[in-house]
């Protein structure tokens, strides 16, 4: 990474980042090597991060990413100049890292002086301990480098950020590694047709390129024009193939690319092209439809490649391509994904050959899927010739919706005190189509601010799940990705906003809420149990007096048998004139328990609930049984047994 900081001469300094690349998954976009500077009316200072290794034979090889220990380090260079650009040797400049700002890791040396060129170097080492940027959070995590060149006790800075993985935690091999050409064929012409062969690396991490690796090249014949290339600024070798001029080479050459990595190990990938000699054809006798370059593109709208080149090639007899034009009309079918076209004329249209080889466009529409080509060729003899294949992929486009949500209703108690919920989000690109596994899902917590009692909630969600993870049954399914929430006793009945986060094109953020419309993901109740108790189950008007006011408490306790606090009961009390809740002033036959998971009702009854019974001399009354019931107002919501009081007026005589 490079960095070129402006320093205003001024007392105070206003610094300019005119390049400020971060390593994380948002609009922070890593690099492997990267580079900004700043400059004064006095100094220009340019800042440089780049990891490497040592192979077996002790030389420096360029890598991807620092990773944690020996094997790995990152050199930081400077480069010192004046305002006017000359260099300036024999200068120091002094360095300093931190994480999160307080010292980091360690350099070979703290301070060095510009050699002839301006340039001082040194080595960073990161103690045996990681240091990366969490793209979920709005802090930066990393290494933060600052070298400084002081003149008259005044500083001039600059800075630059990188990580240090740690490879138990992080999957940083294999790199992405993919070997393409621009062409499935050359001819025998002593190099006047070629390929361009395509060697691209990127991190696993991120997706992003890695610049400097030497790429070695190999093939079974034909001729390369360069047997080792560097990456470049997009993370590409590039390199040529074409024929010698034999007409023995025609036929299949297989062109082979290797990466070295001196800590993880190889990388390998091969495509093949054909050596064509076109120097004699006959009439068409049979045809192939090659793999289509790129052979995957991606729905409208999506930010990627909307089309591709798809051709078929027509044989004689003899197996050598036609010379002489000959109509292909192609044909896609069956179950086209939605707009998908070929030509924007539909899904037919024809093409004539050139060399042998008729080519059209595939566009794709709204939909993902395989596309099948059947490519046909009527011979002058009336003979249909005909060749079938898959040889393009519309891929979903990237994340563009997310919709969260949870299944409160199986949670269960995976002991310790604490119960596990299943959450998952479905994400989709703009045509609601499920995107591509192994997008990442970004997961996080907090209690609902409504709640002014609650500032810490007793639960948590896995923070990072991705599309196509299994569920809690082994399942798994196409733009689904699956997390949990584990709370405990002590959160049942608390309300957190449970938050999906992913991103979209240019790292755009997208998220939502579990419960989008209320905001809120509420921690169930898994039964235990609720009871009822009152020191008093018998009452007689004629004696004790009317109206009669009983104490009912009822107790909550979850399937680990622990109180559950804060938890809303409301009861019911047949004949009741009234139900109390003392605590606080809200509806009658509501509250909430204690810490010690109980809550008490005060229930009023009047003697009248013992009716006179008709035409009894002397007068009496029947006896009524009152049954208390008590319900759990959340999730999962559960009955007491009921409690029965009996109240009776008794005859006291004249």
């Amino acid at each position: 990474m490079r960095n070129n900081c402006i320093f205003k001469s001024s007392g105070l300094f206003t610094v300019i980042l005119l390049t400020m690349l971060l390593f994380s998954c948002d609009n922070r976009t890593p690099t492997k090597s990267d580079s900004s500077s700043t400059s004064s009316v006095n100094f220009n200072l340019e800042i440089t991060a780049q990891p490497y290794a040592t192979d077996g034979g002790g030389n420096a090889v360029v890598v991807g990413e620092d990773i944690v220990g020996s094997f790995v380090k990152t050199r930081i260079d400077v480069v010192l100049k004046d305002s006017t650009g000359e260099i300036l040797p024999n200068k120091l400049i002094e360095f300093a890292a931190t994480v999160g700002g307080e010292s980091f890791g360690k350099f070979n040396i703290n301070s060095t002086y510009t050699n002839a060129d301006g340039l001082a170097s040194v080595d960073f080492l990161d103690k045996d301990q990681s240091a990366y940027d969490n793209a979920a959070t709005p802090t930066y995590e990393g290494v933060t480098v600052e070298a400084k060149h002081v003149v008259n006790s005044q500083d001039f800075p600059i800075t630059i950020r990188f990580d240090v993985f740690d490879t138990s935690a992080v999957q940083l091999w294999p790199y992405q590694f993919n070997l393409s050409s621009n062409t499935s064929s050359i001819k025998v012409d002593d190099g006047i047709t070629s390929a361009d062969l395509s060697a691209k690396i990127s991190s696993r991490q991120y997706g992003q390129a890695i610049k400097d690796l030497e790429v070695y090249f190999e093939s079974t014949n034909g001729r390369l024009s360069e047997l080792s290339k560097f990456t470049d600024t997009l993370g590409i070798a590039l390199v040529d193939f074409s024929d010698t001029g034999d007409p023995g080479e025609a036929g299949v050459s297989t062109i082979v690319a290797r990466y070295q990595h001196p800590v993880f190990g190889t990388l390998i990938d091969s495509v093949q092209i054909t050596i064509l000699d076109t120097s004699y054809s006959g009439t068409p006798a049979y045809m192939e439809i090659p793999s289509s370059y790129p052979g995957e593109i991606m729905v409208v709208g999506g930010g990627g490649l909307e089309s591709t080149q798809l051709c078929a090639r027509v044989y004689d007899e003899n197996g050598v391509l036609v010379n002489e034009p000959v109509s292909v009309t192609f044909t896609l079918g069956p179950n086209i994904p939605a707009g998908a076209n070929i030509n924007n004329a539909g899904i037919s249209d024809s093409a004539f050959t050139a060399d042998g080889e008729a080519c059209v466009s595939i566009n794709s529409g709204t939909g993902p899927g395989p596309i099948r080509v059947t490519a046909t060729v009527l011979t002058d003899s009336g003979e249909v010739i005909t060749a079938t294949a898959t040889p393009v992929i519309i891929a979903t486009g990237p994340p563009y919706y997310i919709e969260p949500d949870y299944n409160p209703q199986e949670t269960e108690p995976i002991g310790g005190g604490f119960y596990l919920t299943e959450a998952a989000a479905i994400v989709y690109d703009r045509w609601y189509n499920p995107v591509a596994d192994s997008t990442y899902v970004y997961w996080s917590m907090e209690p609902n601010p409504l709640e002014v009692l609650d500032t810490v909630i007793e639960a948590f969600v896995q923070g990072v799940s991705f599309t196509g993870n299994e569920n809690l049954d082994g399942d798994n399914f196409p733009g689904v990705a699956y997390t949990t929430i584990t709370y405990s006793t002590d959160a049942i009945g608390d309300l957190g906003l449970v938050t999906a986060l992913t991103f979209g094109t240019n790292g755009d953020t997208i998220m939502a809420r579990i419960n989008e419309e209320e905001g809120e993901a509420i921690m169930f109740f898994v039964p235990g149990q609720l009871t009822l108790g009152t020191p008093t189950q018998y009452w007689d008007f004629s004696i004790g007096g009317s109206p009669k006011q009983i104490e009912v408490t009822g107790t909550l306790i979850d399937y680990y048998g622990n109180a559950v606090s804060d938890a809303d009961v409301m009861i019911t009390a047949t004949g009741a004139a009234g139900i109390y809740w003392p605590v606080a002033p809200i509806e009658a036959n509501q509250g909430v328990t204690n810490d010690a998971g109980q809550i008490t009702f005060v229930v009023e009854y009047a003697q009248g609930i013992c009716a006179p019974i008709p035409n009894s001399d002397p007068l009496l009354y029947e006896d009524f049984t009152s049954t208390i019931v008590a319900y759990l107002l959340i999730p999962q919501q559960v009955t007491s047994d009921p409690l029965e009081i009996l109240f009776v007026r008794t005859y006291q005589g004249l």
